[in-house]
């Protein structure tokens, strides 16, 4: 039963890839067609081997049962962007389309692209939300069971129980340890399922999908044994090795030549999920620029018209990676230097009254989209200290380092959560780092654009900024 359900599991996981491509082809036959130079199959096949061979880099023929819809999406996302990249490359490489064909075959590409991803995300949404209803009368379930009372096998449990939509129901905890041993976790009796051996009869009658091993990672010879043992059943294996003690941040599966690895601290922003956040910052820009640069014309005006000096201030930042860069901000002080550094305080005379103005509305960071056009910055992400600030606390604060693994924002989580402006105190700096490592954890399309909502009421709402 266990082998059919996995069966039927793998075919529709490909009738659902066959779908998404049959939207895709549709909506090229509709947008497309009329301005082609070729017969509609031809470009039709060779959407066809474009997807099919970008699919394999996305895993997209595994099953979608314990990953969150957002992944799913934009993973999917991700798929059909690079594939629209790769298709008009080679739609322009067969180019033979004379100029006034050319002309209405953009603005009909841009069509297709996004007639496709709308269509290929409701319809991955709208199958979602009949799985769960299909899940929850009790269709489309899978049983499964944990080997090792630990606490891993606890928080699999909690997750299966809450996430109903997954159609996980859960057998119990099998270890031949009983559960008020000290070195088991607490078990309440109805999610003790009893021995091992007992685990491996209902294995080998086909009566749980999926067995969990939970075991700490010193028992190694403990679990060979259980999987060597396991290995002649039906059931699918995993292993689960108690890793969030590790406090890990951006963690992932990877494979070098064979042997598995798995990151503990890695910037969510590797592979093309760097190029998803290159292309988010390019569109932020471009938005921003018309609403902008009235704002910083007026700035830049109002800081002549009161001072003398330049109206630009330079400052050395460190970025990805640690590396500095210059960072670009309106002048809102008398002084320039980058030396000697005093943070700016209540009150502080250096500050011009123009300056104050630019400070508590943020209205000075504008200049930073230069540095998002550059490459250097992103529009959100953890904002940067000056150099003598990183020198002073990454000793001090455990991680501090890790905000580094991405780019440094416009905006950030910890700004817009209330630990924006002066960081006179070790808690105030350890606070900015907690809320950086967490936007690393969190990352998506989605929390950007939260984050820059929340932003535009900063100014109105928090006035701790000098």
């Amino acid at each position: 039963m266990s082998g059919m359900f996995q069966q039927f599991g793998a075919l529709f996981v490909r009738l659902c890839r066959l779908v998404d491509t049959g939207l895709i082809l549709l909506c090229l036959a509709l947008t497309t067609e009329p301005f082609s130079p070729r017969p509609w199959i031809i470009d039709a096949l060779l959407c066809i081997a474009v997807l099919e061979w970008t699919a394999s880099f996305f895993h997209l023929s595994r099953s979608w049962r314990i990953v969150r819809l957002r992944h799913e999406l934009a993973d999917l996302t991700a798929h059909w962007s690079i594939s629209f990249a790769g298709i008009m490359a080679l739609f322009a490489l067969l180019g033979d389309l004379p100029l006034a064909q050319a002309q209405a075959w953009a603005p009909a590409a841009a069509l297709w692209y996004g007639g496709s991803l709308c269509a290929i995300v409701l319809f991955h949404i709208a199958m979602r939300l009949a799985l769960r209803l299909w899940r929850s009368v009790g269709h489309d379930q899978r049983s499964a069971a944990f080997i090792g009372a630990t606490e891993t096998a606890q928080r699999l449990g909690d997750v299966f129980a809450r996430q109903r939509w997954m159609g996980i129901r859960s057998l119990g905890v099998f270890d031949d340890r009983r559960p008020s041993d000290d070195r088991t976790a607490a078990l309440s009796p109805q999610d003790f399922g009893g021995p091992v051996d007992r685990l491996y009869e209902l294995a080998r009658a086909g009566a749980v999908s999926r067995i969990y091993v939970t075991l700490p990672m010193a028992a190694e010879q403990r679990i060979k044994a259980i999987l060597d043992r396991f290995g002649d059943t039906t059931a699918s294996l995993y292993y689960c090795p108690p890793l969030f003690r590790l406090d890990l941040v951006g963690a992932r599966w990877d494979d070098v030549y064979g042997q598995p690895v798995v990151s503990i601290v890695e910037s969510p922003f590797e592979g093309h999920m760097r190029w998803v956040k290159r292309a988010e910052d390019i569109a932020l820009t471009l938005i921003a620029l018309p609403l902008i640069l009235p704002v910083a014309l007026l700035a830049a005006i109002a800081i002549k018209l009161e001072t003398r000096g330049p109206v630009f201030f330079c400052q050395t930042r460190y970025g990805l990676d640690g590396r500095p860069f210059r960072i670009w901000k309106f002048r809102s002080m008398r002084v320039t230097e980058d030396d000697a550094f005093v943070q700016a305080r209540r009150g502080d005379s250096r500050v011009t009254r123009v300056g104050a103005l630019l400070r508590r509305t943020s209205i000075d960071e504008l200049p930073q989209f230069i540095n998002v056009a550059l490459g250097s910055m992103s529009v959100v992400g953890p904002r940067p200290h000056p150099v003598a600030l990183d020198d002073n606390f990454r000793p001090l604060i455990h991680r501090y380092a890790v905000r580094h693994k991405i780019k440094p924002g416009i905006t950030g989580l910890a700004q817009v959560s209330g630990w924006r402006g002066e960081t006179d105190t070790h808690d105030k700096m350890a606070q900015r780092v907690v809320h950086d490592i967490d936007y690393l954890r969190r990352w998506s399309l989605w929390l950007d654009l939260q984050i820059l909502a929340r932003t535009l009421a900063v100014p109105f709402v928090q006035r701790n900024a000098f």
